[in-house]
């Protein structure tokens, strides 16, 4: 597959920026009023039950990524690709509610999971409920992308603790083909859009590959907390952002350290937050950070002679304030979101 140079995709990424209204409809067909939850329901169902192929390019503080995502449907079997298309190759594979990573360098794993990790995805696959409970929805206009007509909507934070997500929808497909992160004040922050998008009548060869591939063995597993964390966890969040529900289990060990890591992950269907907790030794030094690159923030701050780990896609002022929640104690409560 040919792609443009950085350049010239840069370009097109800053001349493209925030457009929700175009003035030459010739090429955009007549469309039915509708609410933009409506609009992206067709896009749920669209994202699931066609056979396509996306190529994209993700941007962020500059650099700019290209990407393939190809999604089937084989025998009533949902089957997905995601491949970075420079570098070192990095890939998964989305089969019977479990996700496949392929790194250069690395093993192969699998885990449990009801889609791929992607913001494409989480679009698609978010319960529409959870969506609308912090988030509201709005037809912005008409735009075009990869030479597609489609409808803007804004998917807006009801506080400022998340970022607002501009979502391009083509008219043709229902398919997403933009997507823009935005901060609070307006900017820009982090963009996934469109090079080419073909729609297959049915499954290609490679979608049948997909679904036939033997996927490596599962290392772990998601567990949602719905009551209680688990009792020897010695420290609880008493803070998150509204509508952020706990996915895994607390405590959870990081294999690839000596010490236990706790672990929790939080998620409000769009963004997904972990937070990691690290006892340390008398004699070691952390040096606190705060950096974002693109929607991802990192934190990390000591706390009681813990280090103390946030990251995920969200404003450093709310990492921040996730962090400085944590209290360390001998038992635990149920944290409660957005109080």
């Amino acid at each position: 597959m040919k792609f443009f140079s950085p350049a010239i995709f840069f370009a097109l990424v800053l001349s493209s920026n925030f457009v929700f209204a175009e003035q030459n409809s010739l090429a955009q067909p007549p469309v039915k009023s509708q609410s933009a939850l409506q609009l992206i329901e067709q896009l749920q169902s669209s994202f699931v039950s066609r056979n396509y192929e996306l190529s994209f390019i993700k941007t962020r503080q500059g650099a700019i990524e290209p990407m393939r995502y190809i999604h089937g449907l084989v025998d009533d079997v949902e089957v997905a690709h995601l491949l970075n298309l420079n570098g070192p190759a990095q890939e998964s594979v989305y089969r019977d509610l479990r996700v496949a990573y392929f790194e250069q360098g690395q093993p192969p794993y699998s885990v449990e999971a009801s889609r791929l990790s992607s913001l494409f995805s989480s679009i698609a696959k978010i319960d529409l409920d959870q969506l609308q409970h912090s988030y509201e929805l709005v037809i912005a206009g008409k735009s075009r992308v990869a030479g597609r007509a489609s409808q803007v909507i804004r998917v807006l934070p009801k506080n400022k603790d998340r970022y607002a997500v501009f979502l391009w929808i083509d008219y043709q497909t229902s398919l997403p083909i933009r997507i823009d992160l935005v901060d609070s004040n307006g900017e820009l922050i982090e963009q996934y859009m469109a090079v080419t998008l073909i729609d297959f009548s049915s499954p290609t060869e490679w979608m049948y590959e997909l679904a036939s591939i033997e996927l490596p063995a599962v290392i772990s597993s998601k567990t949602k907390i719905e009551d209680q964390f688990a009792t020897d966890l010695d420290w609880e969040l008493t803070w998150m952002p509204e509508g952020m529900v706990i996915l895994t289990d607390p405590g959870q060990r990081i294999s690839s350290v000596e010490d236990s890591v706790d672990h929790q992950r939080m998620s409000d269907g769009l963004f997904d937050i972990s937070v990691y907790v690290n006892k340390l030794d008398d004699k070691a030094r952390i040096k606190p950070q705060l950096v974002r690159q693109g929607a991802t923030t990192l934190h990390i701050q000591l706390i009681q002679g813990r280090e103390v780990t946030v990251v995920g896609e969200v404003p450093p002022e709310t990492a921040s304030k996730i962090a400085n929640s944590i209290r360390f104690s001998t038992s635990s409560k149920r944290v409660k979101s957005g109080s």
